[in-house]
């Protein structure tokens, strides 16, 4: 690392986990996570994966959820000394402690003044954060989404009770920060997590929107996607829809018949392809994806999608026996979680042999795992990763494999 530094803007840097190269100029991290790239796939990829730069290196992501927790001391206090509550990230290396944030400079550019309206609500009616060695207290986390394209906000209060004064709650927000959609999440467990067993509906809308737009030969094409509290939905739009447009441009020089989008949340890959393919099937183990991806496709007007809520070795082992002689027609894309595909995932996929597959990795090192094993059976055609995060060491990884 060179000693070219930039100027600090966050007042966090040095303690939160998540910024770690904030103080590296924006084109040294590009050039690091390339030469990362470069170095990790050598001995199966022959030239250098280029990387394309986010859009945007400030408030790009679209969704962020801090915690509630108790405050840390170094040395345990005496008994008689309570606990504040405190909502942040936890510090580096350190999951035990949560530091209070004032802002968060990759997170929506609303998130001062929607921490204020909640530590204000918070306060008012003495809600405080559980404590898992006393077993006192409520809050568990704070969801925010902001739709880069259409400006809608999400907030979300993940509980261990739901009869709170929520009018309270969305006074605070009218005042500071309007939102379109406002849920309180149940949550009766003890690990602290940002997730909510249930959501609840206590203001507005049920779901916010997301555009897509692909700019494709000077045309713009743009799709419409719904989230609710646990959709996932890429925390960058901007550099997704690069993404997307290099998977589009893909699938175009394949023309596959039949797409297979698994691990595909809430059909958004399967929608921007539908018109490209004679039917795409979409798989995903979330119930609420499913819907999501349902509906979906009714508002961008597609109708050969078909969703199926199953495991996707499962799906593998059931379904694709049936699509084995149309498989030099078929793209399968795969856009699995940070563990990857799982050695018997990628035993059902060989089996099948499907002409193309697109996969889509959030996590190199799993992907440098699986590489051989699909290598036996298919060569490297393109590549091209995308930094959705900048500042951090994260990135996202797109190679084209077709079958030898």
């Amino acid at each position: 690392m060179q000693n070219n530094k930039v100027e600090i803007r966050c007042p966090h840097f040095g303690i939160c986990g998540g910024c770690a190269f904030q103080n590296v100029p924006y084109k040294e991290q590009l050039k690091n996570k390339e030469m990362y790239l470069k170095n990790l796939f050598a001995d199966y990829i022959p030239s250098a994966i280029p990387i394309e730069p986010s859009s945007e290196i400030w408030h790009y992501r679209n969704k962020i959820d801090p915690v509630f927790s108790r405050e840390h001391f170094e040395t345990p206090p005496p008994a008689e000394i309570k606990r504040r509550t405190v909502l942040g990230f936890k510090r580096f290396r350190r999951w035990y402690d949560t530091f209070p944030m004032e802002d968060c400079l990759i997170g929506p550019c609303s998130v001062p003044d929607l921490l204020k309206a909640i530590h204000q609500w918070r306060e008012e009616n003495r809600c405080e954060a559980y404590d898992r060695r006393t077993k006192e207290g409520i809050l568990h986390a704070l969801l925010i989404r902001q739709s880069r394209r259409t400006s809608e906000r999400m907030v979300g209060i993940v509980t261990r009770e739901l009869n709170l004064n929520w009018e309270s709650l969305i006074e605070q927000l009218n005042k500071n920060v309007p939102c379109q959609s406002i849920y309180g999440g149940l949550y009766t467990r003890t690990a602290e997590v940002s997730q909510a067993q249930e959501w609840h509906l206590i203001h507005g809308q049920e779901v916010i929107h997301e555009r897509i737009v692909l700019n494709h030969e000077n045309t713009d094409m743009t799709f419409t996607f719904r989230i609710s509290p646990a959709s996932f939905f890429q925390a960058n739009t901007l550099s997704a829809e690069k993404m997307f447009l290099r998977i589009y441009q893909w699938t175009r020089e394949i023309t596959p018949e039949y797409i297979f989008d698994l691990y595909g949340g809430m059909g958004t890959i399967g929608i921007i392809l539908s018109h490209l393919a004679s039917k795409v099937f979409s798989v995903d183990c979330v119930p609420s994806s499913i819907e999501d991806g349902k509906i979906n496709a009714e508002l961008n007007n597609v109708v050969n999608v078909e969703f199926y809520l199953q495991k996707v070795r499962r799906f593998l082992s059931e379904q694709s026996p049936k699509f084995y002689k149309s498989s030099s027609s078929t793209l399968v894309i795969v856009d699995p979680p940070r563990e990857g595909l799982t050695l018997g995932v990628i035993k059902k996929l060989t089996q099948w042999r499907p002409k193309d597959i697109i996969y889509v990795s959030c996590n190199p090192k799993a992907l440098i795992r699986e590489l051989p094993y699909l290598l036996e059976y298919y060569q490297y055609k393109d590549g091209n990763a995308y930094d959705f995060f900048p500042h951090t060491p994260h990135f996202e990884t797109l190679l084209w494999l077709s079958r030898k």
